[in-house]
């Protein structure tokens, strides 16, 4: 049965007084910013500032524009993935799913932020015709799109195949085009999270999950107005097999601590948590964002304050492969498309209102967290 979900209102508030016009402050109002593109918990490329770890973070992806190019556009587009990645992992090169996929919209006309979260498990078309991957994938073909990163990571002719098919898939997808990248493993977003000493949540409900280096069991989570720590806040938007909604309470509980780590940032003055956070962004972090983005940016902040967040909605169940898939709802991925578009030509766009019948819907996977190689 599809489920159906309302589409999160958009937020306004007040405008704040801007802070002494010194550059350090602008930087960090410009990675303020960006903690609510990246979001979901994997915020963990806000505050870059120093040139170190600007050069630790930034990557060329393929296909990937200048930053001068964004001068005199209408809006920017940011696709963020955080991924299962460990350091061991990739020590090992071993592939990684983006368990989170969300698309923000700069609208820099209006000045409003656009979210748009795309459940992991959504059957999508992905060309793999241009990669050179494994069990048979050579051309376009209906797949989960936390694949494309995966799969497109075992292509070793680039180090950024997996975020370049990713960022295509999502592309073809949203119909919009896709101008930064920021990948983000879950270290980083624990590490970000215990240097703003925690996040306050009101958790929905009660539950206990694995931690950032997938032992079971070993993180709870009590409901009510909670301060997580790293962990529990990972463990909070990483957890569907407990929520009701699934993935789609999953997609909800990343936009709610997208909220709760701007705010923390924005109150941010310590020096020494400031270099903590450099520490946990150098080190799991990758974009094509650099220096010149993050200046620019520094004038937009004021789409904090105007947000508008949507989730994809759509019907989850095991399909003909015997695999769990999550089946988008056309008519809203359309209305989705559409009102994405209407943001990167300049737009206001407003929150797309449906129905949830949470009791008799489900978006969730009944199996466990970790998925195998898909057979083929």
């Amino acid at each position: 049965m599809k489920m159906r979900v309302y589409m999160m209102e958009t937020r306004s508030a007040r405008k704040r007084q801007p802070s002494a016009g010194k550059m350090f402050m602008k930087v960090v109002a410009a990675l303020v910013l960006l903690v609510t593109i990246i979001g979901s918990g994997y915020a963990g490329a806000v505050f870059i500032k120093t040139q170190e770890t600007l050069a630790k973070t930034q990557i060329n992806i393929p296909g990937s524009k200048v930053s001068s190019k964004y001068d005199d556009v209408p809006s920017e587009s940011f696709l963020i993935l955080g991924t299962d990645e460990t350091k061991k992992s990739k020590e090992r090169n071993e592939p990684a799913r983006s368990d989170v996929m969300i698309v923000g919209i700069l609208n820099k006309k209006t000045e409003q932020l656009v979210l748009t979260s795309i459940p992991r498990d959504s059957l999508v078309n992905i060309d793999y015709s241009k990669y050179d991957v494994p069990y048979g994938k050579t051309g376009v073909e209906q797949d989960k799109i936390t694949h494309a990163h995966y799969f497109g990571s075992m292509d070793k002719s680039n180090s950024y195949n997996g975020i370049k098919l990713a960022r295509e898939t999502t592309e073809n997808l949203l119909g919009i085009q896709i101008d930064h990248v920021v990948k983000v493993n879950f270290q980083g977003f624990v590490q970000l999270i215990d240097a703003l000493d925690g996040v306050d949540i009101d958790v929905r409900y009660a539950f206990k999950e694995q931690d950032s280096k997938r032992k079971a069991g070993t993180v709870t989570v009590d409901k009510g107005m909670q301060h997580l720590t790293g962990e529990q806040a990972l463990a909070y938007v990483r957890n569907r097999h407990d929520d009701p909604l699934g993935d789609i309470g999953r997609g909800q509980k990343q936009m709610q601590v997208i909220q709760a780590v701007a705010k923390e940032a924005a109150s941010f003055r310590s020096l020494s948590a400031y270099r903590d956070i450099l520490d946990a962004v150098g080190d799991n972090v990758e974009t094509n964002l650099g220096p010149n983005d993050y200046t620019r940016l520094a004038d937009f902040t004021a789409a904090l304050r105007n947000t508008t967040e949507y989730q994809l909605a759509g019907e989850g169940y095991i399909g003909i492969s015997g695999k769990w898939e999550y089946h988008l709802e056309p008519n809203q991925l359309e209305q989705v498309k559409s009102n994405l578009a209407k943001a990167m030509q300049g737009q206001q766009v407003e929150p797309i209102k449906e129905e949830t019948d949470p009791a008799q819907s489900t978006t969730e996977e009944p199996v466990t967290e970790t998925e195998a190689v898909p057979a083929q």
